[in-house]
């Protein structure tokens, strides 16, 4: 995997040091002590058990960052990274795709600042660039069983009001696999905005051709969100401001004949405002349906 400099106008990119991952592996010894948890050779495992490798401890968020930024952040997880700009650990994931072993960290990561203190605007379409950094399980009996394996400055851009999305712990990510391979990541997330709780995934695709081939394009991309859930409990005033209303949701994915990429519906259970003073409960009617666009590169619903 390559660092790739494909960036939107809105995030003014650094120039990417060079490095071998040794190099980098030395490096962040002499800044912090021991060196991360990586193994010492380019060798793949011939074929590892899930079991042991679910057993192996992947790096931890310190050393995710520090192969995408090269900043010892001394065990932080938030930390400037240049001109005005913070990068935030956000989600690990530990997949495996034909036959090896991998662990992706992403870090969301704010715009750099070139104006005046009050001068940057920040609003409900102010979101933040996403970066990653990726390593492939060599040996799990080793003392150091990851090996870096690359990392890329940008994958996509989401959130709102210039942070991510949480992670909702209570849920866990969703996985399902492409005829040709991709692995598409479904991360649950959760957000608060106007009294209102929102549930939902945001979706990120790993392709390992683009790993292998160094191909044109993200090895991982950022490809949308979907909502599963709002909770207006805490605006409605136990029904005083408006009706209370509270609905869950399932993502389901189903094969496309026409695409690589599934369908995503969501199935929604609960209830929902249907008029002034009324509620109603959610059902088959209300099933949304996302199918991918292959031009944008993103789900849209029908």
């Amino acid at each position: 995997m390559r660092t790739l400099m494909k960036v939107s106008p809105r995030f003014r990119r650094r120039c990417v040091r060079t490095a071998m991952a040794g190099l980098l592996a030395s490096t962040f010894a002499v800044l912090s002590g021991p060196a991360p948890a990586l193994a010492a050779t380019d060798s793949a495992a011939p074929a590892i058990q899930k079991s042991a490798a679910a057993a192996v401890t992947p790096p931890d968020a310190a050393t995710v960052m520090y192969f995408i930024y090269q900043i010892d952040g001394k065990g932080e997880t938030s930390y400037e990274v240049a001109n005005g700009s913070i990068a935030t650990y956000w989600f690990g994931h530990a997949f495996e795709s034909e036959g090896t072993h991998y662990y992706t960290g992403f870090v969301w990561e704010t715009a750099e600042r070139y104006g005046k203190p009050g001068e940057d605007q920040v609003g409900p379409g102010t979101q933040v660039n996403i970066a990653e950094s990726t390593f492939v399980l060599n040996d799990p009996a080793a003392e150091r069983p990851w090996k870096f394996r690359g990392m890329e400055h940008t994958i996509g851009e989401f959130g709102a009001y210039e942070r991510a999305p949480d992670v909702d712990t209570r849920r866990k990510p969703v996985e399902y696999r492409t005829p040709a391979g991709k692995l598409l990541l479904a991360v649950p997330d959760t957000s608060f905005d106007n009294g209102i709780n929102s549930d939902g995934y945001s979706l990120l695709v790993f392709d390992p051709e683009r790993l292998k081939t160094e191909s044109d394009g993200n090895v991982w991309t950022y490809v949308g969100s979907v909502l599963t859930g709002e909770d207006n409990s805490a605006a409605c005033s136990d029904g005083e401001v408006m009706p209370c209303t509270s609905s869950t949701g399932e993502l389901v994915f189903t094969a496309d004949a026409a695409n690589d990429m599934p369908r995503v519906a969501v199935k929604p259970s609960g209830t929902t405002i249907s008029g002034p003073n009324k509620t109603r409960q959610l059902g088959a009617a209300d099933v949304t349906h996302y199918t991918f666009d292959a031009k944008t590169k993103r789900y849209v619903s029908q």
